[in-house]
């Protein structure tokens, strides 16, 4: 996974930013790619604002191996 570098908040300019995963009710949110595996999520967030700047998952390379078997 290339690393995503976030400079500046874009509602306040803050600079400080946590990164958190993301759940429900005290469960994961995740994205299926398999019966038995899942795409866990996470966030970037404006420790100045609490905005959330940005969501994604770690592991990118689960998701084009599902999506090339759904195509196939």
């Amino acid at each position: 996974m290339n690393e995503v570098k976030i400079e500046k908040c874009q509602y306040c300019g803050g600079e400080n930013f946590i990164e958190g995963r993301i759940t429900a009710y005290g469960r994961d949110v995740s994205v299926p790619t398999g019966v038995f595996s899942n795409v866990k999520l996470y966030a970037s967030i404006c420790c100045d604002c609490g905005s959330v700047v940005r969501t994604f998952c770690k592991t990118p390379e689960k998701l084009s191996s599902k999506k090339k078997t759904e195509s196939e």
